[in-house]
């Protein structure tokens, strides 16, 4: 399990980056299983009750300790 920040800067501003959750997480990845996240602004994690696939093409994350 891996806790990341995403830093990924949005062509526009509906873009937001949340804090994910990845089950597995590689950044050579091109997709990766989330768990949870939290979205932008907000605290509460929020569980997915089936990990999620995300295309992580394009995107960039940070570890979050």
């Amino acid at each position: 399990m891996k806790i990341m920040l995403e830093t990924t800067k949005w062509s526009d501003s509906a873009g937001a980056n949340h804090i994910y959750v990845f089950e597995k997480y590689h950044p050579t990845d091109r997709s990766a299983k989330v768990i949870a996240y939290s979205p932008f602004g907000t605290n509460p994690v929020q569980k997915f009750k089936k990990a999620m696939m995300i295309d992580l093409k394009g995107r960039t994350f940070q570890t979050v300790d």
